[in-house]
């Protein structure tokens, strides 16, 4: 088994810094089910996946919605117990060919990012297809994939993916409401030491698009200014970045 170069996923996006909202169920059980590590088997919680033919979670929601921060929390909790896994984006599937599946259902969980990104490639489904397959066969690993579209979306055109796909659990993640998304700035300010006031953030999150990246890269810049300044954030200091735009 020949598996590609390690992946330096986010540090700050774990379980602890998730904003759940209404996905608290499921950032639950994602955290418990990555404690497990290898003996996920011993804990009813998952009897469900154990049941299935294919134990897989799929996580589908539109962008911003946490799916990636889900996987990469997923990942650091794994790396901490020393449990063996493989994260792959599959927005990166042009750098590699589809062999790159091959002898990864030997490991305990596997993690695919953004597969509707090979959604309607003939070689790359057929690949994602006999690698479910494998898993299936051995019984062993854990699937966890993102998409921003469901199984049974038909840009999957592969009839038999879109089967495999749902088998396991689907979860669709819920938008984070306007307190729940300041929360995330508010926090995501405090981790860096910014100053700010109240109006300020009010102000970013009413002006500023409100899909949670774009706020997030946002604030780097407004940070990367600040420290320029040495100045608090300002509601002055966001319209003069809007301004660049």
């Amino acid at each position: 088994m020949q598996l590609p170069l390690a992946v330096s996923l986010p540090d700050d996006e774990t379980f602890s810094s998730f904003e759940a909202g209404e996905n608290s169920g499921l950032a639950d059980f994602l955290s418990a089910l990555s404690q497990s590590g290898s003996r996920w088997r011993d804990n009813t919680a998952f009897s469900s996946l154990d049941n299935s033919p294919l134990a897989g979670v799929g996580i589908t929601g539109a962008a911003g919605r946490g799916k990636s921060h889900l996987l990469y929390a997923v990942c650091h909790q794994l790396a901490f117990h020393q449990t063996r896994h493989i994260y792959l984006n599959l927005r990166e599937y042009a750098d590699w060919t589809p062999v790159i599946f091959d002898g990864l259902e030997r490991l305990p969980y596997v993690c695919l990012d953004n597969i509707d990104a090979i959604a309607g490639i003939d070689e790359w489904e057929e690949a994602l297809f006999h690698f479910i397959n494998r898993m299936v066969d051995n019984h062993t690993s854990i699937f966890i994939w993102t998409s921003s579209i469901g199984p049974n979306h038909p840009a999957f055109k592969l009839p038999d993916l879109r089967s495999r796909l749902s088998w396991g659990i689907t979860w669709q993640l819920a938008g984070l409401t306007d307190n729940e998304r300041l929360n995330v700035l508010k926090k995501r300010a405090a981790q860096r030491g910014m100053r700010f006031s109240e109006q300020a953030l009010a102000f970013l999150l009413t002006h500023c698009d409100r899909d949670l990246p774009a706020l997030l890269t946002m604030l780097d810049r407004l940070d990367t200014r600040s420290l320029q300044e040495q100045k608090k954030l300002s509601v002055a200091m966001i319209k003069r970045e809007l301004e660049k735009e």
